[in-house]
């Protein structure tokens, strides 16, 4: 079944410019989401996945994010 959802991240203040996140994103796991801008020093990316169920599309999603972005913190999880 396809889950999606989105994640919200507060960035690290050393991560760089929103090309540098787009970079490291395109280079990681996480490159099917579509990322979007919004609050300064903020990123959401939406995803939909293929999973068991919508926790461990999340939960998948959550562990390659912190491969990529090492630093940021998930503020917020919004199921579509």
């Amino acid at each position: 079944m396809v889950h999606d959802f989105t994640l919200v991240y507060a960035l690290d203040s050393g991560v760089g410019s929103q090309e540098d996140v787009l970079r490291q994103l395109a280079n990681s796991d996480c490159a099917d989401a579509t990322v979007g801008w919004g609050r300064p020093g903020h990123v959401g990316l939406a995803f939909s996945r293929e999973a068991s169920d919508r926790d461990a599309a999340v939960k998948l999603a959550t562990v390659q994010m912190a491969q990529a972005l090492p630093g940021a913190v998930l503020v917020r999880v919004a199921a579509a």
